[in-house]
C-alpha cells in the first residue's frame, strides 16, 4: 500500500511539473532546408527529454541579425567573422566545431576540360588548369574561401585569363553556362536546385580543400540565465557525440543516397 502511495504521490508530481521551455535555436539554412538539422535535433529531443526551437533559420546576415536583437540559446553556422564577432561580442560563448559541409566544382554540360574522367580532385584542377575553359568565381563568402584553399592546399594556379568574376549571388549559372566554362557552389543547394540551369552539371569530388567547417556556440549565461545555459550546454555537448555524429554522416538528402552532404569531425568518428 505505501509503495503504491509513493507511486501515484510520483506521478502527481510528474503531471503538475512545468514543462521543459523548448531550447530556442538559430540555424543557418542549408542545414533546415536539407533536413538534417530536424534529425539531430529529434534525436536530442529523445535522448534528453528538451525540446528545440528554430526561432531563426537563413544566410549569416539574419543570424547575426535576429542574434543580436534577441536572446537565443544556440546559434550554428559556418565558421565565419560573423559567429566569431557574436561571441567576442560578449553574446555567445563556447565555439566549438561539429560537421563539415562542402562545396562541388560545377561546369557546363559538353564539359570542355574533361572533368568526367578525373579521379580525384588533384586531375580535375590540372585539367581544369591544362585547358582554355572559363572559371567563375561569383559572389559567396564560402566560395571564395574554398577557391582560396584549392590555391593554398592543393597548389592550384590557373591561368589568369581563364578566371572570370561577377558579383551576382544568383544568376551566376546562367553566366557560367553562357561561357561554357566552371565554377564552384555547394553540394546541397545545388542537389536541391536552389540555384538551376538545364546546361550545367555537377562533378563531385570528397576532398578536404572542398570542405568548410560549422561551428555552434551557446548564449552567454548573463543574457539567457543559468537554466538555459545548462540546457545549451548539453545540446552542445550532443553536437559532437558519437550519436549525432552517426546521424551527420549517413545523413542524405531525398532523391540523392550515393551523395554524402555533411561530414563527422573527423574520419570514421560517426561509424558505428
Amino acid at each position: 500500500m505505501r509503495r503504491l502511495f509513493l507511486t501515484l504521490l510520483f506521478s502527481a508530481a510528474l503531471l503538475g511539473a512545468e514543462p521543459v521551455p523548448p531550447l530556442r535555436v538559430a540555424v543557418i539554412g542549408g542545414m533546415t532546408m536539407s533536413g538534417m538539422w530536424q534529425r539531430v535535433a529529434a534525436a536530442f529531443e529523445a535522448t534528453h527529454g528538451i525540446p528545440v526551437d528554430v526561432v531563426v533559420s537563413g544566410p549569416k546576415s539574419e543570424l547575426d541579425a535576429y542574434c543580436r536583437e534577441h536572446p537565443v540559446d544556440l546559434v550554428t553556422m559556418h565558421a565565419s567573422d560573423t559567429i566569431t564577432d557574436l561571441a567576442a561580442d560578449g553574446l555567445f560563448e563556447r565555439l566549438a566545431p561539429w560537421t563539415r559541409n562542402a562545396q562541388m566544382l560545377l561546369g557546363h554540360r559538353s564539359d570542355p576540360a574533361g572533368l568526367t574522367g578525373a579521379g580525384t580532385l588533384q586531375e580535375a584542377l590540372a585539367k581544369l588548369a591544362a585547358s582554355e575553359a572559363p572559371f567563375l568565381i561569383h559572389a559567396s563568402g564560402g566560395t571564395f574561401e574554398v577557391f582560396n584553399a584549392l590555391r593554398t592546399k592543393q597548389g592550384w594556379r590557373m591561368p589568369p585569363e581563364q578566371l572570370r568574376f561577377t558579383p551576382a549571388k544568383r544568376g551566376f549559372l546562367r553566366e557560367t553556362a553562357a561561357l561554357e566554362g566552371y565554377t564552384l557552389f555547394g553540394v546541397i543547394p545545388f542537389l536541391m536546385q536552389k540555384q538551376h540551369h538545364p546546361q550545367i552539371r555537377g562533378f563531385y569530388f570528397e576532398d578536404p580543400a572542398l570542405m568548410r567547417p560549422y561551428l555552434a556556440a551557446i548564449g552567454s549565461e548573463a543574457r539567457i540565465g543559468t537554466a538555459r545555459h545548462a540546457r545549451a550546454e548539453a545540446l552542445l555537448a550532443f553536437l559532437t557525440s558519437p550519436q549525432a555524429q552517426r546521424i551527420v554522416q549517413d545523413f542524405r538528402i531525398d532523391g540523392h543516397p550515393g551523395t554524402p552532404v555533411f561530414y563527422p569531425l573527423t574520419p570514421n568518428q560517426g561509424e558505428k
